[in-house]
């Protein structure tokens, strides 16, 4: 009997020290080979171009093109690619949505050490894994959010304007003219159905669209 591949894993976090903390324990394992680590959502991207790949272990929280866009581009353009989401983030938002844009699995980072691997071998085996302490079935109760989707680069201009930039600073960030920029931050405001960024971006944190560091205490949604 021929010895079994390992699986071959993108690693995607801007924390080095977390990243070097996986592949190690990863390899250990010894059924899994860490073929491409990447700090943010673009470099990720950049990994599932260039480098075959079974699975993309993929933090929420990193700077520029954020995991939850990463997670729609993947799924996109590499159908087949499983996603497993590590995050310290347990809101039922940013869980709902990262599933519904085609992650198989979504497990704390302060529930790592027991459930790593479980969820790992659940998601190539073709199952989905949410970490125990998630209430999957709240999860699966959630309505589809109202109006018309966003658009891909409408995803990466929201998550921006939730960041802080001007819409001057997003065009020269996304190499776009600022007309371009400002038609996408309308277009975002019609279908999100709000009138101003404050609205805006208290609306995007509910929906679990962007995520914040450290949002502003005047923003975050009450729990």
């Amino acid at each position: 009997m021929g010895k079994v591949s390992p699986v071959r894993i993108i690693l995607a976090d801007d924390h080095n020290i977390v990243r070097r903390g996986l592949a190690v324990l990863l390899q250990m394992e010894g059924s899994y080979q860490i073929v491409c680590e990447a700090q943010n959502g673009e470099e990720a991207l950049q990994c599932a171009d260039t480098t075959p790949a079974d699975l993309v272990i993929l933090d929420l929280s990193m700077p520029r093109l954020n995991g939850l866009e990463t997670v729609r581009r993947l799924r996109h353009h590499y159908p087949t690619l499983k996603i497993l989401i590590l995050s310290m983030y347990d809101d039922l938002g940013f869980v709902a949505q990262t599933l519904q844009d085609g992650a198989n699995g979504y497990i704390l980072k302060d529930s790592m050490d027991e459930e790593l691997f479980e969820a790992l071998i659940a998601i190539n085996q073709g199952r989905r894994f949410v970490s125990a302490t998630i209430d999957l079935t709240q999860i699966e109760q959630r309505a589809e959010p109202e109006g018309a989707p966003l658009t891909s680069r409408e995803h990466e201009v929201l998550q921006l304007i939730a960041e802080g930039y001007t819409t001057t600073e997003i065009a020269e960030l996304m190499s776009i003219s600022p007309h371009t920029a400002n038609r996408h931050r309308a277009n975002i405001l019609q279908k999100m159905g709000v009138r101003n960024q404050m609205e805006l971006v208290r609306l995007a944190i509910k929906r679990g669209l962007v995520i914040l560091k450290n949002p502003p205490n005047s923003i975050h949604p009450p729990h």
